[in-house]
């Protein structure tokens, strides 16, 4: 977005200038929009001192007790921008460039863990986190040192340190909207165990539905934000600063944290899939009963009023059979009574039938089935192997052992016979 100079002469530090009177030669402020739309804030200062003298500065800058002119960094990126003013982040990574044109100016070990952990302390050797990539150290005048936090690269290109710095530029955007992904998810999570039981279904369902939304956001927002921009090498096919760019994603922990935020999201959207599959059960079932009561007082409508109507229709055509002197209860229309009472029958018993054919069918497909007919039935109709049922093979029975002398072995635990005479 921008990049502005800033006044040396204006520079103040709590603990740099505590311990040392040498002033930044140069400074600069810049502004980057990620992909994501964040926007990043970054301070370049050029150092004309040795690298321990570095670590008080270094401490300063990652708890931006800086200023320019009075001016903290969160309001000089403010006024560039022409917004209000904002805390910042905690996320953020320092990047230490160092010139080596001797091998003999190569860092020592003990030197590059004391900048990268910003403590003039000495440690004990192999007891430290640092990532220390092969391409970046590969020559006798290069090398490169990752942590969490700082990274120490002397005597490379101009190019790769440019490359390192677009690159922490991106791993502290991929964390901060990793952080924001993590804080989110635990929210919904903790939504998802908090929801309402005794309401109805339709409420239930928007409840899981507005979660199923957001969790399909996030993982959309993981992928793009924190997956994706982890992998450098197939946007620049170069080494070193492929190299350095995926340390640093593995120093920073950014692909572990990423990977278990990916957990977390895909089982909350298993636990809402399944909470919405016993939302569909309990609809269903309260669906399948209303279509019950539904039919249940259609058909006795429709019985009704079809046995009102072949009765009306009786009594309604002109035959000599209908007499209009005599009540429609008399004794003489009883064969029409029982006629009609007779069709009334044969439905139900066409119905019982019917539904006793159907569960006789049902019970016949819902058999139990041979053990073997699953996996290796499945092999077989696939892949054409061919089965074999164990229950065809018959164990031989043992024949018993004959000894030397023609006479037959006692099994065991049992007394031989006495030898007859």
């Amino acid at each position: 977005m921008h990049r502005h100079k800033l006044d040396v002469a204006t520079f103040r530090s709590r603990r740099w200038n505590s311990v040392s009177r040498d002033a930044p030669t140069a400074a600069m402020l810049w502004q980057f929009i990620a992909p994501s739309g964040q926007i990043l804030l970054a301070l370049t200062l050029d150092l004309a001192v040795s690298l321990l003298d570095c670590i008080p500065l270094l401490e300063d800058l990652y708890y931006a007790d800086v200023s320019f002119g009075g001016a903290g960094l969160e309001g000089l990126a403010a006024t560039r921008i022409g917004a209000a003013s904002s805390p910042l982040l905690p996320e953020r990574h320092q990047l230490v460039f160092h010139a080596s044109p001797t091998p003999e100016d190569v860092p020592p070990p003990d030197i590059v863990q004391r900048i990268i952990y910003r403590a003039d302390l000495p440690v004990r050797a192999g007891l430290d986190a640092l990532c220390a990539p092969d391409e970046l150290n590969r020559r006798p005048t290069t090398s490169g040192s990752l942590g969490p936090y700082v990274s120490l690269l002397t005597g490379h290109q101009d190019y790769v340190e440019n490359a390192a710095f677009l690159s922490a530029v991106q791993a502290v955007a991929s964390a901060a909207r990793l952080r924001e992904i993590r804080l989110l998810a635990e929210r919904y999570v903790r939504r998802f165990r908090t929801r309402p039981e005794n309401v109805r279904p339709h409420e239930r369902r928007a409840v899981l539905e507005h979660i199923t939304g957001a969790q399909s956001h996030l993982e959309l927002e993981l992928g793009y934000s924190v997956e994706i921009p982890a992998d450098l090498a197939t946007l620049i096919p170069s080494l070193r600063p492929a190299s350095y760019h995926s340390a640093l994603y593995e120093a920073m922990g950014l692909t572990e944290r990423a990977a278990a935020v990916s957990q977390t999201l895909q089982r909350l959207g298993n636990a809402t899939a399944a909470e919405l599959t016993a939302v569909e059960s309990v609809e269903q079932r309260a669906a399948d009963r209303r279509r019950v009561r539904t039919v249940a007082a259609v058909t006795f409508v429709t019985t009704v009023t079809a046995t009102l109507g072949l009765l009306f229709a009786f009594f309604g055509i002109n035959a000599a059979e209908v007499d209009e002197r005599r009540s429609m209860f008399d004794p003489a229309y009883a064969p029409v009574y029982a006629l009609i009472s007779t069709v009334l029958v044969l439905g139900f018993l066409l119905y019982a039938v019917v539904q006793a054919f159907d569960r006789t069918v049902l019970r016949r497909a819902t058999a139990p089935m041979p053990s073997w007919h699953g996996t290796r039935g499945l092999l077989a109709t696939e892949l054409g192997t061919a089965l074999l049922d164990e229950g065809i093979f018959q164990v031989p029975p043992q024949r018993p052992p004959v000894t030397d002398r023609g006479q037959v072995s006692p099994e065991p635990g049992r007394t031989p016979a006495p030898p007859t005479p």
